[in-house]
């Protein structure tokens, strides 16, 4: 669709929390981000070279947003009438939410499922290397697990208006990416609303397997995997945060350096994991 608009890539997701002191710990003790600003109201975490890709805000209100880059201002103008001709309602951010979110410029919309998407131009960066508090081996923010309207019409939001390449479907979970990338996101219908799952790459296999045994260790609960996905081939390990998000790690994928046809798995536990790995979460049942 030439009219669509083009994603540069993703940044980062921000989550309200119920508990911000609780939240933060999780995020740095048992995930292993490197927290870079805190305020009384938030904590912005590091997982590679942008200057956040994971910020906590007190209080369930402030919902939960993800954040893409566009290229310009000019792209971002264009997204925004876009957005508004399909029936979005489009918010510019003023010049107290761009410092908050530390970009320039951004304007969201809500989805039916529940989370507000933010483009944003020119998101800081970070100087510094990324160090996280434990050796995690994460390497960055890879994908985001969301769910989706229960007949998968949102989906379209994510193809025709937002560029999106559908490169495989599960049942009619969508793998859908901007770049090389196997997906950056996947949506799954689902009865429920909000995010599924946030994913950090970590380098190799051993580093999925080390993080296993430290999320046990720390009685952290796993909730799918460890295993490999049919469809991108993927490892992961995915495991539950607090407010009813999980988190994953996972190494490894397809990278499409070329385009291909999407192709279409049976909806059933082993196009999720090729391995035949438990589950705790419905949307991979």
């Amino acid at each position: 669709m030439s009219d669509a608009i083009t994603i540069e890539q993703l940044r980062y997701v921000r989550l309200g929390t119920a508990d911000l002191k609780g939240a933060a710990d999780f995020a740095s003790r048992i995930l292993g981000l490197q927290l870079v600003d805190r305020t009384d109201t938030a904590a912005y975490f590091r997982s590679d070279y942008r200057d956040h890709t994971l910020v906590y805000v007190d209080g369930l209100d402030a919902g939960q947003a993800i954040g893409f880059e566009v290229r310009d201002p000019d792209g971002l103008a264009h997204a925004e009438r876009v957005l508004q001709e399909a029936g979005f309602v489009v918010a510019r951010g003023d010049a107290e939410a761009c410092a908050i979110r530390k970009v320039r410029q951004f304007v969201s919309f809500r989805m039916k499922a529940g989370y507000d998407i933010e483009l944003v131009v020119r998101p800081l960066q970070s100087g510094w290397r990324y160090h996280g508090p434990r050796d995690a081996g994460i390497t960055r923010l890879e994908g985001i697990a969301l769910r989706g309207a229960p007949d998968a019409s949102d989906q379209q939001v994510w193809t025709k208006l937002l560029g999106g390449k559908v490169s495989d479907w599960v049942g009619e979970a969508a793998y859908i990416r901007f770049d090389e990338a196997h997906h950056r996101i996947a949506v799954h219908p689902s009865q429920e609303k909000g995010i599924l799952s946030i994913e950090f790459g970590v380098e190799d296999v051993d580093l999925v397997m080390q993080n296993a045994y430290h999320l046990r260790g720390a009685q952290a609960r796993i909730v799918d995997g460890p295993g490999r996905r049919a469809a991108s081939q993927q490892l992961f390990l995915s495991f539950a945060g607090p407010d009813g998000v999980n988190f994953s790690y996972v190494a490894e994928g397809e990278r499409l350096a070329a385009p291909r046809r999407a192709r279409q798995f049976p909806r059933k536990r082993d196009s999720f994991c090729a391995w035949g790995s438990d589950t705790h979460i419905p949307e991979y049942q």
